[in-house]
């Protein structure tokens, strides 16, 4: 590479001297080298300010960032809310973060120049202005999972580096870096290094149209930037400037053009629709290999990589050290998954990577070195699977798993300081990026209790940092007799940005869960919905007050979806159950059963004719209703049976509806099973579309009264009459709904139903209850010479 820049023909247009009023420094961002090289550079250029790309209404918080307390990663993180539609019509909320690992040059400028005691500045501009300046799908306006404000991308594609890639038989971007910037970067002088560095920048900015860069916002950030730097300049003797090293032409042009520089103009925007906030970050986020658009592959390993070169001030050895400590790391914890790894592997690993090194021309063994020693000598170059565990280790271990912490306080939002609070008390550990277990008690334990309301209030507000793997699911009813929970949770940097979101809803997470729900009941207009919010407070421990009780009164009145109050009344049927059983003294949940249950009655003559996509629906609602008139509402029996002959003397009826009202109806009166039977034999007497009704009737009945089965065989025999009096077409056409109808029964059921077939048949209960699967080798076989024969009689199209 050092022969093709010398044969470059770009000229050297951005000079390196160090005895100028200004300097341009270009970073790759979290680059160990880059770091190392500008400490470097300001220990011998002595500046009076250091400039620094970043959004400048973040310089508040350089403070916090280089705080003594302060762990890294941290980040800052900017938001926008385009109320004004200044981005789009589409008036988004926009965020992104600014990570800050050891490694980034950018942290490192900011620590210096405390020390120095020098000030220093971040000089972009504001997150919404960018944002305003960047066309649509250009720049932090890509549709990405990913908000990263710093972007690398034009270092990365490009045709120069493709070229040299390909010369030199390198495999990707970043083995290509890692040997001519990081590995032998550390070796140069500080102008030797922001020489190749600028070369390499102007060789991919070459590459890139005026038109792109001014669609993706970096010409109006280039000219705002270029004026802080001449407002700069006529304050300060020494300037320098820490940039993307993409940026460095661009500033250089245009604050040497002896032009007035127009910066783009400033919007005056309220406080509350934009702002940054200082938050704990992961490695894990910083990753390239995650998404970060701008980040270095295995963070943790390049800022242990930046640390010892800044301890030491001496880049000798500095790499070969490091990559043997994570091959041992990653011996022992491959010995714990119990997968033989011996000193000797070691020992080879480390002088194949050795060799690797020299024969690669590189002066210390890298991250691609020592993946490859591991490679070949851990699981002997055969990646599989179940063999690539040590490789996977070793990708977690140069990743990193740690969480950083904000040392001072006073700017972090109180939501993520309430949030920290929660987990001290509960026990629960934060401060990793791995995932944790924990298993709760909820009854026998005070604290067990407490945590599952934390954690469910987690939940609520959308933070993604607990998800709860077993335990009562109220909201699907599902497993409501369990006593435990189990949750699995991890802080992530998703957890402080939502909660940060959410800053304006409280200062605790209590509070903030209350102004979320009261602000849901306020835009909901759906029974099924408001029912579901009350749950979640209640098991978030949040009581519900009068104003948010009346919204749900409100709600329930003018909702007039059948299906809509059904489902709302069974969850308040749900709450009403928990609240007996936890002891709660709320009268409110009987309240909106009971108005729940009224318009249901009302309504449910209507259903007879339910369409059938809702026939289902429909079925599991009046389950519901009969279930609250057994044990909540017993006064309300008789109009829900009222309600329910209506709807059987119905001219148009539902078949499966009708089954399952005929099967409610039995239930309540057993002598009602003579008129369940009738209308069976009335499908019977049908014609074949009549008698495919039938079926749908069948499963609507058992669905609701299955022992109607097993008092004698007549519905058996009926059913038997049924499926006899169908042509086989038919009969495959109603299976389906056949299978349901018996789905209902019990195991012990279903024996005794088998046992009753058989007496009919003259058989023995067990040839229909354990008859031998089918071995599935001889189906195939079976279906294999079926094809045969059917291509010798030319008759193919059977096959289909």
């Amino acid at each position: 590479m050092e022969r093709i820049l010398r044969n470059s023909e770009n000229p050297e247009i951005i000079p390196c001297d160090f005895s100028a009023p200004l300097l341009f420094y270009p970073i790759r961002h979290h680059s160990p080298a880059c770091s190392f090289q500008l400490v470097r550079t300001i220990e011998e250029y002595k500046p009076d300010i250091i400039l620094i790309e970043g959004p400048e209404n973040a310089n508040e918080l350089i403070p916090v960032l280089t705080d003594e307390n302060t762990k890294l990663p941290a980040a800052i993180y900017y938001f926008y809310k385009d109320v004004k539609k200044l981005v789009s019509d589409d008036a988004e909320d926009y965020k992104c973060y600014y990570p800050f690992l050891y490694s980034s040059p950018e942290y490192n400028a900011l620590i210096e120049a405390k020390k120095l005691n020098i000030p220093a500045k971040f000089i972009d501009l504001p997150y919404c202005e960018i944002l305003i300046a960047t066309a649509e799908n250009n720049g932090l306006r890509k549709d990405s999972d990913k908000h990263s404000y710093a972007d690398d991308s034009y270092l990365k594609k490009n045709r120069f580096y493709e070229k040299v890639c390909e010369k030199t038989g390198l495999r990707s971007f970043e083995e290509f870096w890692e040997k001519y910037f990081e590995t032998a970067g550390i070796f140069k002088t500080p102008q030797e290094f922001i020489k190749q560095m600028h070369t390499y920048c102007i060789l991919t900015r070459n590459d890139v149209k005026e038109e792109e860069m001014k669609a993706d916002g970096t010409s109006a950030r280039e000219s705002h930037m270029a004026v802080r730097i001449l407002e700069s300049m006529q304050e300060y003797k020494r300037v320098l400037v820490v940039t993307g090293g993409f940026h460095s032409k661009g500033l250089y042009e245009l604050v040497n053009s002896g032009k007035k520089i127009k910066s783009p103009r400033l919007h005056k925007l309220p406080e509350t629709n934009h702002g940054c906030f200082p938050m704990a970050y992961s490695y894990e986020a910083a990753d390239a290999l995650h998404g970060y658009a701008s980040g270095m592959s295995y963070p943790y390993f390049y800022d242990c990589i930046t640390q010892k070169l800044l301890e030491t001030n001496n880049p000798e050895n500095v790499y070969n050290s490091t990559t043997l400590d994570f091959l041992v790391k990653t011996q022992k914890a491959t010995v714990k998954k119990d997968i033989p790894v011996t000193i000797s592997d070691i020992t080879s690993a480390h002088t194949l990577m050795n060799g690797l090194a020299a024969l690669r021309n590189t002066r210390e063994c890298g991250i691609s070195e020592l993946f490859d020693g591991v490679t070949s000598t851990f699981i002997k170059g055969e990646k599989t699977v179940s063999s690539s565990i040590p490789l996977d280790i070793l990708a977690k271990l140069a990743t990193g798993n740690k969480i950083g912490e904000i040392g001072d306080k006073s700017h972090v939002p109180p939501l993520i300081t309430d949030f920290e609070k929660n987990c001290k008390k509960l026990g629960i550990k934060y401060e990793t990026a791995v995932p944790k277990d924990v298993e709760l008690s909820l009854f026998t334990s005070a604290k067990g209790m407490e945590t599952s309301r934390f954690l469910h209030r987690m939940e609520f507000l959308e933070t993604e940092f607990a998800r709860m793997t077993k335990g009562p699911d109220l909201h699907n009813n599902k497993d409501r007799s369990r006593v435990r929970e189990e949750w699995k949770y991890r802080r992530t940097p998703h957890v402080d940005s939502c909660l940060i979101d959410h800053t304006t809803d409280g200062f605790t997470i209590e509070e903030a869960c209350s102004s979320v729900a009261a602000r849901k009941l306020m835009a909901e207009r759906r029974c099924e919905t408001a029912a579901q919010t009350a749950v979640d407070c209640f098991l978030m421990g949040i009581p519900m007050h009068d104003a948010e009780l009346t919204q749900i009164e409100d709600i329930l009145i003018n909702d007039g979806d059948f299906f809509s109050v059904g489902n709302g009344m069974h969850s308040f049927e749900i709450l009403y159950s928990l609240q007996n059983l936890y002891g709660f003294e709320d009268a409110s949940s009987l309240a909106h059963i009971t108005r729940c249950f009224d318009k249901l009655i009302s309504a449910l003559p209507s259903m007879a004719n339910t369409p059938p996509d809702r026939a289902d629906d429909c079925i599991k609602i009046m389950k519901y209703m009969y279930g609250i008139t057994g044990n909540i509402l017993p006064e309300r029996l008789e109009y829900f049976r009222q309600a329910l002959i209506t709807m059987s003397e119905s001219d148009v009826k539902e078949p499966s509806v009708y089954g399952a009202v005929m099967g409610i109806l039995y239930s309540i009166e057993p002598e009602m099973r003579d008129n369940a039977e009738n209308a069976m034999k009335g499908y019977l007497k049908g014609s074949p579309d009549i008698k495919k009704q039938g079926a749908e009737y069948l499963k609507g009945l058992f669905g609701t009264a299955r022992d109607i089965v097993l008092i004698d065989d007549r519905f058996l025999k009926m059913t038997d009459e049924l499926i006899q009096g169908m042509d086989y077409e038919d009969f495959l056409e109603i299976l389906p709904s056949l299978r349901l109808s018996f789905s209902y029964f019990t195991p012990n059921e279903i024996q005794s139903t088998a046992e009753i077939i058989a007496d009919m048949y003259d058989s023995d209960k067990e040839n229909i209850t354990d008859m031998p699967a089918v071995d599935e080798r001889l189906f195939l076989f079976g279906e294999k010479l079926d094809r045969e024969i059917f291509t010798l009689m030319g008759k193919e199209s059977m096959l289909e």
